[in-house]
């Protein structure tokens, strides 16, 4: 109480911060309740301080709330200033949460018995400040010891060189922590340029590495690596960062675990960003706004379970390897170099881009997956180049040829995209090449750009039956849609053009005005349907008055409605490709079995409680044979009917599983022998698939002899003999006490790796100063197939090089593939699809095999030009094309009647595919042309024809054929039939 008397009697003679260290111990003194109010209100302060010189606050940006938690607890403690080493170990130590850097100086650490430096530790929690003023140069490593390290506005460098063939270690440990880096700066130049200074060696940059693992063999870590980049600068740089990695015997402790990496575009990565060690990793490079920046790097690798996201950023020139997922976002957007082999699945929100300009042949083995049309993706092909993607495609991407800005020049009938479980709307070109009368044609899952367009009409190809009732109890059939019930017997149908494209609910329904594809459906006497016998041919009493109708509210569901007394029994269910007219007879019917494009057979009963609904189950697999290394496998995929009472099978497809290929596992020693004194040892080192457990390489290795013991004592001179002073005969009495043996004892000090292009070293040495070498003999290149495939125009090679030292080992040219043959390019239409044989040869007239290709047909059942599609595989890439021509089918002459001056021909109708008829006569009976002359008929149903204005007395020769008019490009072309045999006719005098 004296304390607060003073001060309220005479303040004047104090000093001003007398007077506030005076009322603080006051007020500590007085109420812990007001202590307590001031750290809460210390700690509010700190934080939103924090907030505002840039560090996140949340989970959702660039580092997590935890870092924040710990950020805030750290400032809310006496911040230590240090200038020193020994004052910023001693801090360290006595985990110190707020530490502040003020000046310039070194921290030399600590170093093992063998030499190696030990890291410096930072305790869990610890926050690290420079004030843009401070620099730490450290001589060894540095070690994370738990999480929420947080160190910013600081300088830190690393001096550790390869001077005088030293090992470098300039590492920073996580340990399996979290680790915060705010606008630090990690660059110094090292000496391979003198203009630099630098510290001697011959690197010209010291770069740290991150570790996500720790120091030595034996390191405890925890269970979660996190490294955060924000804010960096121009010299925020690393040489790699690993964020899982295998131990490596007294440098790391391995880390396999789970990790996060957040990396500001503005930091650089000189080789390589790795996770294909971990259980799970997520890899995120975030830049600004604008979206402008561009993140440096070499090389990501990953495995099957990383994924990889870039936002408001660019990732050019970058190989990938391995990443499962790559999620490219807010503009975000990643090319990779042609060293990439392929992509996995790729997924494209709010404008993100793919840009694949860098590779001509690219494949993406997983799902293409964007945004809706307000939301798209854009993928950036070079102008030459292609895509093939194995996976399921959705969503809505902007394709462009050429730059990521602007699209440059399309080619014209060039094919860019190839996607088997994509459709059409998926892909759509750029305004620019809206403009320029460009269009993006999908057919079958190729996508190809022409320019000046004409579209083919689109035709009906393919009826998919997915669902369609077993039994049907007549009474649960309505006489009208809007009478159907729960019951209602229906079909679940899909309809398919010519290029393999799903008709929508509205465009079946009303695909002729209204007057939809499930209209052309015929319901026929199973016993007449299948029969031959004549009598039955003329039946007329082989239907049942059931039509099928649609609820506009139930998409793909179509219902059987009754027009009449519907009747009991087993009927067959057709649904044909065309509209048809009336139809009699059972003949009738049976003249439109080309237009069936599917049937299923359907019993009506008039006995309630039998009726049966087939409802597909969830596929499952049966007959699975697995796949092995290197054999495949196959399955059948087998749809049931779920009901518990049916279980019939309604569909089956035999499913390839490609070989899975050898997994590499650890190398282990084998048939070991050791070196003895004069005597080599050696042992193998063998690798085995994981999978199989089939060796798949075995190296043997050399250990050098040992050298003969040395038994003089380190550093002595062996004595001068001194002249002989004694009396002959005398002898020099022996020593009391025997000199004892100097033994060696040596340490491994180096190990230099042998290499597939040199052998490499382990240097002994004893604390005598003696040593020895034992040679490591050099490795065995490891052979890695890098495979251009050949495409059309272009010869491919198959290389086989070492994957370490990249010697070629093996190159095998790949002739480019140029033609394709086809064993027929002439049919006459009957109604069903052509596929004439093929064969494709190269640019040397040598024959492909078929496997390495797969053959697709279009437009190849009605009349017209039919393609053969020929798209390349495993050694080669892209698509040759060839087309054929299926025409009409003939007609021949019924009569040919004599008329004054004319005569009258007949021929019998073929409309099916026709458009017309063209009749050629001549007095000439071998017609040459001088002298024929020609009549068109325009209308397929005309059978009759008179010609007028010939010579009486003359005998006249004619003959017809069909044609029909189908569009070729911009044009209306005709397609002919063979012609009739020619008949002859005396005109009348």
């Amino acid at each position: 109480m004296r304390l607060r008397y003073i001060f309220c009697k005479d303040i004047s003679g104090y000093s001003k911060q007398g007077y506030i260290l005076g009322l603080f111990m006051y007020k500590r003194r007085e109420n812990e309740y007001m202590k307590k109010r001031t750290i809460r209100f210390c700690c509010g302060v700190m934080a939103a301080g924090l907030l505002i010189c840039g560090i996140p606050s949340g989970g959702a940006e660039r580092v997590t709330q935890n870092h924040l938690l710990w950020n805030v607890a750290a400032a809310a403690e006496t911040a230590v200033t240090v200038s020193n080493e020994n004052e910023f170990l001693s801090a360290l130590a006595q985990k110190q949460k707020n530490i502040v850097v003020t000046g310039s100086f070194s921290v030399r650490g600590q170093a093992e018995a063998s030499g190696q430096m030990m890291p410096v530790e930072i305790p869990d929690g610890t926050v690290i400040t420079g004030n843009n003023t401070g620099s730490i140069t450290f001589s060894g490593p540095i070690q994370i010891m738990g999480d929420g390290v947080v160190i910013r506005d600081i300088q830190i460098g690393f001096i550790s060189t390869n001077s005088m063939n030293s090992v470098p270690h300039r590492e920073i440990f996580l340990a399996g922590h979290s680790l915060t880096l705010d606008n630090v700066k990690t660059y110094l130049p090292g000496g391979g340029d003198a203009s630099l200074g630098g510290f001697g060696g011959t690197e010209k940059e010291l770069l740290p590495t991150i570790y996500a693992g720790g120091y030595h063999s034996n390191t405890a870590v925890g269970t979660k690596a996190s490294l955060t980049v924000v804010n960096a600068n121009s010299d925020t740089m690393f040489q790699n960062i690993y964020m899982g990695h295998k131990a490596s015997a007294g440098e790391r402790t391995a880390y396999t675990g789970s990790v996060e990496l957040n990396l500001d575009a503005d930091a650089k990565v000189r080789d390589i960003i790795s996770a294909e060690d971990t259980t799970s990793a997520s890899l995120v490079f975030s830049g600004g706004q604008n979206g402008t920046d561009e993140i440096s790097i070499s090389g990501i690798k990953g495995n099957a379970n990383t994924v990889l996201t870039v936002k408001n950023c660019a990732v050019s020139g970058v190989v990938t390897t391995g990443i499962k997922d790559i999620v490219l976002e807010a503009g975000g957007r990643l090319q990779p170099k042609d060293e990439t082999a392929q992509l996995n699945n790729i997924t494209l929100k709010n404008g993100g881009c793919l840009d694949l300009t860098k590779i001509i042949d690219a494949q993406v083995k997983g799902n293409f997956t964007s945004g809706g049309s307000a939301a798209k993706g854009k993928l950036v092909l070079d102008q030459n180049g292609y895509v093939q993607i194995n996976g399921q495609v959705s969503g809505v991407t902007q394709f462009q040829v050429g730059s990521h800005a602007i699209s440059g020049n399309l080619l014209n009938e060039h094919t860019y995209i190839i996607a088997e479980n994509g459709t059409a709307g998926n892909f759509v070109l750029s305004d620019k090449d809206i403009n320029n009368n460009y269009s993006l044609v999908c057919k079958n899952g190729i996508w190809t750009a022409y320019r000046n367009y004409v579209p083919e009409k689109r035709e009906l190809e393919s009826i998919e039956i997915k669902s369609c009732p077993k039994n049907v109890y007549t009474g649960n059939i309505p006489a009208d849609i809007t009478d159907k019930t729960d019951d209602a017997p229906y079909l679940d149908v899909i309809w398919k053009d010519q290029y393999g494209e799903d008709y929508t609910f509205d465009e079946v329904a009303n695909e002729y005005d209204g007057y939809g594809f499930y209209n052309h459906m015929i319901l026929i006497r199973s016993d007449d349907w299948n029969s031959d016998d004549e009598e039955i041919q003329q039946k007329m009493d082989w239907g049942n008055p059931i039509y099928l109708d649609v609820d506009k509210n139930e998409s793909d569901r179509y219902y059987l409605i009754a027009y009449g007394e519907v009747k009991t029994g087993k009927y067959t269910l057709l649904l044909c490709s065309e509209p048809f007219d009336d139809l009699d007879t059972v003949a009738d019917v049976k003249a439109l079995k080309d237009t069936v494009l599917a049937e299923k057979e359907i019993i009506f009963t008039d006995e309630p409680g039998v009726s049966h609904q087939h409802v597909e189950g969830e596929p499952v697999k049966e007959n699975e044979i697995a796949a092995t290394c290197t054999q495949k496998g196959s399955y059948d995929k087998v749809v049931y009917c779920k009901d518990k009472d049916c279980g019939e099978e309604l569909s089956r497809e035999n499913i390839t599983v490609p070989a899975s290929g050898h997994k590499k596992g650890e190398p282990v020693t084998e048939n070991r022998v050791e070196a003895k004194v004069g005597v080599e040892g050696s042992y193998e080192k063998v690798m085995y698939c994981t999978t199989c457990h089939e060796e798949l390489s075995r190296e043997k290795i050399v250990i050098p002899a040992l050298k003969e013991p040395d038994t003089e004592e380190p550093g002595t001179e062996t004595p001068a003999p001194e002249p002989d002073t004694e009396e002959p005969g005398t002898e020099t009495p022996e020593p009391d006490t025997e000199k004892p043996v100097h033994k060696h004892s040596y340490v491994l000090k180096k190990t230099t790796e042998a290499t597939c292009m040199k052998e490499g070293e382990k240097i002994y040495s004893c604390a005598c100063g003696d040593s020895y070498t034992e040679k490591i003999a050099k490795k065995s290149h490891t052979p890695e197939k890098k495979l251009t495939p050949a495409k059309p125009g272009s010869n491919g090679k198959n290389v086989t090089m070492c994957s370490l030292c990249k010697t070629v080992l093996k190159q095998v040219k790949i002739n480019a593939p140029k033609t394709v043959k086809l064993s027929k390019d002439h049919y006459s239409y009957d109604g069903k699809a052509k596929k004439p044989a093929i064969k494709v040869t190269d640019n040397k007239g040598k024959v492909i095999s078929g496997s390495f290709y797969k053959v697709s047909y279009q437009n190849n059942k009605k009349v017209g030009k039919a393609t053969v599609t020929v798209k390349f595989q495993g050694n080669y890439s892209g698509i040759l094309k060839k087309t054929f021509e299926i025409c009409p089918k003939g007609t021949s002459i019924s009569s040919v009647k004599s008329g004054k001056k004319s005569m009258t021909v007949k021929w019998k109708k073929q409309a099916s595919q026709t458009s017309g008829y063209e009749i050629v006569y001549t007095a000439d009976a071998s017609f040459g042309k001088k002298n024929t002359k020609t009549a068109v008929i325009k209308s397929n149903k005309t059978t009759v024809k008179e010609i007028k204005g010939l010579k009486p007395g003359k005998k006249y020769y004619v003959k017809v054929r069909t044609y029909k008019e189908v569009k070729s490009g911009t044009k209306k072309v005709r397609i002919y039939s063979d012609w009739s045999k020619k008949k002859a006719v005396q005109i009348k005098k």
